[in-house]
């Protein structure tokens, strides 16, 4: 009995261990969707700024938002958002010309991240502060 009973546990960590892990992957998963990738915006014929008009409004918009701008070259921004001091992070790269901009993905720590084969897969708060930029450069911050 007391060989069935110890076998009875093991079992039983067994399935215990086996549905944690599910459960996480589960939950993982649960908190990860489809990475969209920003659209072009182009300027309306009404509204004709210069590059450098531009990329002030970028930068601007960021920094009311918390991104910080990390590397720059002509037409072209890489920005930062650090959420938690460290605990997550987002990078993007933002092209830039006196007709629009577009936003890309550049890289990302702790934030579920995946590139299998059902695409790109990322935490909802990306995509929602990647939109809340976007906003808020099209507003003039």
């Amino acid at each position: 009995m007391a060989i069935h009973t110890s076998i009875g546990r093991v079992s039983a960590l067994a399935i215990g261990a086996v549905l944690a892990l599910a459960l996480h992957s589960g939950t993982v998963h649960a908190r990860a969707e489809a990475l969209v990738d920003a659209p072009q915006v182009v300027f309306s014929s009404a509204y004709m700024p210069t590059q450098a008009q531009v990329r002030e409004r970028i930068i601007l918009a960021g920094q009311s938002l918390g991104w910080v701008v990390t590397r720059e070259a002509p037409g072209s921004l890489e920005l930062e958002y650090d959420k938690q001091n460290g605990k997550h992070k987002a990078a993007i790269v933002v092209r830039y010309d006196h007709t629009g901009y577009k936003i890309d993905y550049l890289s990302s720590h702790n934030l579920n991240y995946a590139d299998a084969g059902e695409g790109r897969r990322i935490h909802p708060n990306y995509n929602r502060w990647i939109r809340n930029l976007m906003q808020r450069i099209s507003t003039g911050a």
